[in-house]
């Protein structure tokens, strides 16, 4: 599949996660959990369109077991919130970052668009930051804080589902208004910053800050027709 992708896409630079690569934005865990795979392929019904997010999805985290490992193993026995991302993605859009960890495990083959908190410019990426990786079924991965990160792309036509492990209210609506400068105009919802392609006019139209230069990035995996 990766050797597909690179030649599908040969202006990006395209890794597996098991590439030395990857070490500048996360790390792959040993972190079995195909009971939850199982669950979740079963509890995220397929969207028409587009994609969904549940921050805290309760078919996951009523698993006492599997939640329990998850909050000591992956989150230090801190606080600790299991959702999923999933739907039908190819293209960039935007990209996030926290003040700690991401963890990510893969229920379906897919593909992280991920750049570097430390290139941004003021608010602004570059042309050229992005690079992409392939993340097989039933993989655990941590994205570091200072990893910028989205929504995942798809490499088939049934779509993608990720599990998504991050600290309790992650994502939540903020409760204070936000700042109109510096790292502030980018605050999103709580512990999230974004910032998004001049072509996702979706989040600017409420009021997200276009920061992303150059193009808004598109995942092929199969020859145009």
């Amino acid at each position: 599949m990766l050797t597909k992708l690179r030649a599908l896409n040969p202006n990006l630079p395209f890794y597996s996660v098991q590439d030395p690569a990857f070490r500048r934005f996360g790390r792959v865990v040993d972190f079995p959990a195909p009971k939850w795979l199982a669950v979740c392929q079963e509890a995220a019904v397929m969207p028409p369109s587009g994609t969904r997010y549940v921050p805290s999805m309760p078919e996951l985290e009523e698993m006492t077991e599997e939640f329990c490992a998850a909050k000591h193993a992956l989150r230090g026995e801190g606080s600790c919130q299991v959702g999923c991302c999933w739907g039908y993605n190819r293209f960039l859009n935007g990209l996030e970052y926290h003040r700690s960890s991401e963890h990510n495990i893969a229920v379906s083959d897919l593909v992280l668009l991920l750049a570097d908190q430390r290139d941004l410019v003021g608010n602004d990426l570059p042309q050229g930051s992005v690079t992409a990786f392939y993340v097989p079924q039933g993989s655990v991965v941590e994205l570091y804080a200072t990893t910028l990160h989205f929504c995942p792309c798809q490499v088939r036509d049934d779509g993608f589902r990720c599990i998504v492990i991050l600290p309790r209210g992650t994502n939540q609506p903020l409760e204070a208004p936000r700042m109109n400068h510096g790292e502030g105009r980018l605050l999103w919802a709580q512990d999230k910053w974004l910032v998004v392609h001049p072509l996702n006019q979706s989040a600017l139209s409420k009021g997200a800050y276009a920061g992303i230069r150059g193009e808004n990035v598109q995942i092929r995996y199969e020859e145009e027709k």
